[in-house]
């Protein structure tokens, strides 16, 4: 056999398994999974695209055909929005809230975590079973309490209760989440550090903190998103001379706007487009840190 027939033959045995591949007819059970999954897309798709299209379109067009199409794609109901209602400053509110928030969070929970663990003691594990118990008291028995703690400070209406009160919510899990993680980090590993003179704080944030970034990707994303789309600490904790955030602005325009619901649905698309915009860029990072903190756990 030629050089030339022989690399045919290799050729066809290389595409040979291709093409069954392609030739493979999907069974009775994956074609029940893809409809299912299709459906579960469509039910959840269908009104963020519904009010993506009505964002575009005038009161009068609303009105008539409710389920039509968009004559012309008009930024004017953002615009509006805007001049309207006090949407913006909601929106300023909303980012300080989450932005604040996570950066604490990440600059307190870990170090907490690291304490618990590795300091141990009955100490440890009385903090430990006091955030757990943070997990399980639901938020309805702290609640009124907290209003009365923040109205007799004076901190009732602002955003620093709203910011203390997702603080005092959000680190029973993150304790929780970083403690699984940091028990799968060899203990060799700082006792090195110490060796060369590393105190324990240098030592948690020159060694340990950089292995805790998988799963630290993870918090800091499902704490964002909860945070940005969270709608029932702002409107108990922000009176109503404040402008919210955005969540409890969309709330109210429905009842201030009821005739004007194209700014309705414009400021709906504008509360989804970052939590959607968020996942999406760092979904791998989210996914990576969630497993890693499985296999450690």
């Amino acid at each position: 056999m030629s050089a030339p027939d022989r690399i045919r033959t290799a050729d066809r045995a290389v595409r040979a398994p291709k093409a069954a591949r392609a030739r493979k007819r999907w069974t009775p059970g994956e074609i029940v999974v893809a409809v299912v999954l299709s459906a579960l897309v469509l039910i959840v798709a269908s009104p963020v695209l519904y009010a993506l299209l009505n964002s575009f379109r005038s009161y009068s067009e609303i009105t008539i055909d409710p389920m039509g199409l968009p004559t012309s794609f008009s930024f004017d109901n953002y615009v509006q929005l805007f001049q309207q209602t006090d949407y913006g400053e909601a929106l300023l509110n909303t980012l300080i809230i989450t932005v604040v928030t996570v950066i604490l969070l990440v600059a307190l929970v870990p170090m907490a975590a690291y304490g618990i663990e590795r300091v141990g003691g009955r100490t440890s594990r009385i903090l430990y079973i006091v955030f757990i118990a943070g997990l399980m008291i639901p938020f309805q028995v702290r609640m009124i309490p907290l209003v009365k703690g923040f109205d007799d400070v004076g901190l009732y209406g602002t955003l620093t209760s709203v910011i203390l009160v997702h603080l005092g919510g959000a680190a029973s899990f993150g304790v929780l989440l970083y403690c699984s993680f940091i028990k799968g980090i060899p203990i060799e590993v700082e006792e090195a550090a110490n060796v060369d003179g590393a105190g324990r704080l240098r030592t948690f944030w020159a060694i340990v903190f950089p292995m805790l970034l998988p799963v630290t990707s993870a918090f800091v994303i499902i704490q964002a998103l909860g945070l940005w789309n969270d709608f029932f600490i702002p409107l108990v904790f922000l009176d109503s001379s404040s402008a919210g955030t955005i969540n409890v602005a969309i709330n109210r325009m429905v009842g201030l706007l009821t005739s004007q619901w194209q700014l309705i649905y414009t400021g709906a698309i504008l509360a989804i487009v970052p939590s959607v915009a968020i996942f999406a860029a760092f979904q791998r990072y989210f996914v990576k840190g969630m497993s890693i903190g499985a296999v450690k756990g």
